[in-house]
């Protein structure tokens, strides 16, 4: 894996087009020394950025922790993609409160930790740079944590930069993971009908989801081998997570009142 730069200059090269923008994030680009020399970055009060969306994506390590409060599926596509869901509606998170809290009691995925910051990749050096989100307003001028200490990185940006770089390495990890489910024919495609107590239907698609008959006819020697992989334990959290569209249900009766 390449190793994160510190924060440096603009580079266009590092900053995506538009339409590859990932979710939540406005306008992403590298941190500069001189540009950035006097920002400060308040620690979040809401996460109102994080409302507009129904599924959020999931690391392997963080299968355990999610399970407990999300279903947990797989974005269908290509290279499907490990998500919990946090909402019935396409356009609506019910795990940020009106008031932009996330509900309390629930595991906060790293992908919504991570936001403002992001680690981009540079193809001119072939390497990864830390990023922000320019429209994120959180970032001012009077804040709690500087960004940068004279002319190096302040720890809080170090501290970030570390994060960013450890959940790109469970991003490969994560890869690894799904890769394999995909190899063993174990995703299949689900559609989710809900009806909630006061007779509403939503109907959830585009999803895959772990069968459990075909996990079960693994072959011992994969067993085995995914035991050391420390997989099978992620297999099980998925499985387990089915059980948490009631809490979906609950949410939404919850906001009628």
């Amino acid at each position: 894996m390449n190793t994160p730069t510190p924060p440096q200059a603009p580079s266009s090269q590092a900053t995506p087009p538009q339409a590859a923008m990932p979710m939540f994030y406005g306008s992403p680009r590298p941190l500069d020394r001189v540009r950035d020399g006097k920002m400060k970055l308040n620690r979040p009060t809401n996460f109102k950025f994080a409302a507009k969306t129904n599924a959020i994506p999931l690391l392997v390590d963080e299968f355990p922790m999610a399970a407990a409060s999300y279903p947990i599926v797989f974005a269908d596509g290509p290279s499907p993609v490990p998500a919990v869901v946090v909402g019935l509606k396409n356009d609506n998170n019910l795990f940020v409160t009106p008031e932009g809290a996330w509900v309390p009691g629930s595991y906060l995925p790293a992908y919504v930790r991570r936001y403002p910051f992001i680690l981009m990749d540079d193809p001119n050096n072939k390497q990864f740079v830390l990023c922000i989100d320019e429209k994120c307003d959180l970032l001012k001028e009077q804040g709690e944590f500087s960004l940068f200490e004279g002319d190096q990185p302040s720890a809080f940006t170090k501290s970030a930069m570390d994060f960013c770089a450890a959940l790109r390495q469970q991003g490969d990890a994560t890869d690894e993971f799904v890769k394999a489910l995909k190899e063993h024919e174990l995703l299949v495609a689900n559609n989710a009908e809900i009806v909630t107590p006061d007779g509403n239907r939503y109907h959830l698609s585009g999803f895959l989801i772990i069968d459990p008959k075909k996990f079960d006819a693994l072959p011992d020697s994969v067993i085995l081998q995914w035991r050391k992989k420390g997989w099978l334990g992620l297999v099980y959290a998925q499985l387990l997570s089915s059980h948490r569209w009631q809490s979906l249900v609950d949410l939404t009766q919850t906001r009628k009142k």
